[in-house]
């Protein structure tokens, strides 16, 4: 799926430096492009898009305005604020008004990136339950089968507020959590996880490399990209709950704030992911 992008911001200059983010790191396609309230307002509506990078502070309009009167005529579109501005009332306005995220302005590189990633995570997670829903709503489903669905669900839920539910290595995880009782109860280290699944892609139907580096690799590039989420999202709200639940749970703590450090510029390298910590730590989610 290519997400439709769109980008609002007066100044030429940070509208060329999103493009160039998007296109380079291949997170959808630029539908179009405004520089102030009025002329977002008419395209929005116009291209609907699935995902606006809107500027809080717009000539002739500002970004809550347009969001608002976007919404206000059916838009399905997400919105993600773009702005310098620090002020706590003017950050919870454009919340209430709709926004998903916010970018903080001067540009950084790894946070435009992981937020706009989130999000497209966030539109693939609502794709999925309303295929979920449609399905379960048209056929007759068994108890049986209406427990695994709930289960599939929570672990989809929870891959993608990390922002990995794209992400190849997703399935291997969701994989070992389906079925986390057997693989506690008969591997006692990484590698005869890795041999699990081998096993598991090798006796099934699912189609997926059972190379064991590969395994390891998938696995270990999807970990690494939730931590590296997780920082930026303490970089945002460090008090926040989601973020000292995630960071405590799937991680070590540390190791997080070292991520956070190295994303700062404060560090020559980032914290270290401990797989087996985060495996737990998303089946014990999946259970409360």
């Amino acid at each position: 799926m290519e997400f439709r992008i769109m980008i609002v911001d007066d100044d030429k200059a940070i509208r060329r430096i999103l493009a160039g983010i998007i296109e380079n790191h291949s997170l959808g396609e630029i539908v179009g492009e405004a520089c102030d309230g009025e002329e977002a307002e008419k395209k929005i509506i116009t291209l609907n898009p699935d995902i606006v990078l809107m500027d809080l502070l717009l000539p002739a309009k500002d970004g809550i305005e347009v969001i608002k009167e976007v919404r206000n005529r059916g838009a399905g579109t997400h919105f993600i604020m773009i702005s310098q501005v620090e002020d706590q009332d003017m950050i919870t306005r454009a919340y209430e008004s709709g926004i998903e995220f916010f970018i903080h302005k001067p540009i950084n590189v790894t946070e435009t990136i992981n937020v706009i990633s989130k999000v497209e995570e966030i539109i693939k997670l609502k794709a999925t339950f309303q295929r979920i829903k449609e399905t379960v709503a048209g056929a007759g489903v068994s108890d049986t089968g209406q427990v695994k669905k709930q289960e599939m669900t929570k672990v989809d839920f929870l891959l993608a507020d990390l922002g990995i539910l794209g992400e190849a290595g997703s399935e291997d995880i969701k994989v070992l959590i389906e079925n986390y009782e057997r693989v506690k109860k008969n591997t006692g280290n990484l590698q005869e996880i890795y041999h699990f699944l081998q096993e598991y892609y090798e006796t099934t139907d699912r189609k997926k490399s059972s190379d064991l580096k590969a395994i390891e690799m998938r696995i270990r590039r999807a970990i690494s990209k939730a931590m590296g989420n997780i920082a930026s999202m303490g970089m945002e709200d460090y008090d926040s709950e989601q973020f000292l639940r995630y960071a405590s749970i799937l991680f070590e703590f540390k190791e997080v704030k070292k991520q956070m450090d190295f994303l700062r510029g404060k560090a020559s390298e980032g914290g270290k992911i401990n797989v087996k910590k985060f495996l737990e730590g998303i089946a014990f989610l999946c259970r409360t």
